[in-house]
């Protein structure tokens, strides 16, 4: 797995038309709920070094939400709950935000843990999705390389 801050892209889809967002502007971009609350900032994308494909993103609950002066902390995320908005500064979830304050905590220093298959099965099982599923609310997984990840998953 690899962490990418680069500009990589990735490809989503907005129901008909198809967009592509380069990782590099991912990093960074506010996170909020379907209310309109803020949960935190992606600080990482993760790429499963093996399919090329997205595999989660990191989250981190403690800047500009609610929860920063409760200690944040860092959690995966993976692409298949973050729905297109108008608000091109933000990114919205499709899961409540105590689902991801709940979260188990995301530590770098078990990176090579957090590669694993099993892990990354875990963090989409936790948020009620399938890595192999077609991703609601009209973003679909990532294409990078030759073939898109639909096509190998």
């Amino acid at each position: 797995m690899l962490a990418v801050l680069g500009a990589a892209i990735v490809s989503t889809s907005a129901q008909t038309q198809s967009t592509t967002v380069q990782v590099s502007k991912l990093v960074g971009t506010k996170v909020k709920s379907s209310q309109g609350e803020e949960i935190g900032v992606i600080k990482d994308v993760m790429i499963d070094s093996s399919t090329g494909c997205m595999a989660y993103t990191v989250l981190s609950t403690g800047e500009g939400g609610a929860r920063a002066a409760g200690g944040g902390k860092f959690v995966a995320v993976p692409w298949a709950v973050y729905s297109p908005t108008s608000d091109v500064s933000a990114l919205t979830v499709t899961v409540d935000r105590e689902r991801i304050y709940s979260a188990p905590v995301f530590d770098y220093a078990r990176i090579d843990e957090y590669s694993r298959p099993d892990y990354i099965t875990n963090v989409y099982s936790y948020y009620g999705v399938s890595p192999g599923a077609e991703i609601g609310a009209g973003v679909s997984r990532t294409k990078i390389g030759r073939a898109s990840c639909r096509e190998r998953v």
